[in-house]
C-alpha cells in the first residue's frame, strides 16, 4: 500500500463510459468541472503553504525546496482540515434545497 500521495500512480487516460450523476447531462459536465477546479485550488493552497512554511525557516528557497518539502503529521493534519472544509463549504452549494 503506498505510504504518501507521490507513491500513488493514476492512470493518465480513463476508461470506461464517464459516470452519471443527474438527469441532465449538462449537470454531471458542470459538476466535473467543478471538482477539477477545486482539486487544481486545492493543490495550489497547498504549495502556496510549503512556500510559506520555508520562508519562516529560511531568507531564500529554492524550487528544490519546495519540491522536496515533506510535512510532518501536524501539517498534514492542518492541510485535511482545511482540504475537508473547503470541499463542506463549495459543495454545500449543490445541496438539493428541497429537502
Amino acid at each position: 500500500m503506498a505510504d504518501r500521495v507521490e507513491d500513488v500512480r493514476l492512470p493518465r487516460i480513463a476508461k470506461g463510459k464517464r459516470s452519471h450523476f443527474y438527469d441532465n447531462p449538462e449537470t454531471d459536465r458542470m459538476m466535473t468541472l467543478l471538482l477539477e477546479l477545486m482539486a487544481e485550488f486545492a493543490s495550489m493552497r497547498e504549495r502556496l503553504d510549503t512556500v510559506e512554511r520555508l520562508l519562516e525557516s529560511k531568507a531564500s528557497i529554492s524550487q528544490d525546496d519546495i519540491e522536496n518539502y515533506r510535512p510532518d503529521a501536524e501539517v498534514e493534519a492542518e492541510r485535511s482540515a482545511w482540504n475537508q472544509a473547503f470541499i463542506r463549504r463549495v459543495m454545500r452549494l449543490s445541496e438539493s434545497r428541497d429537502e
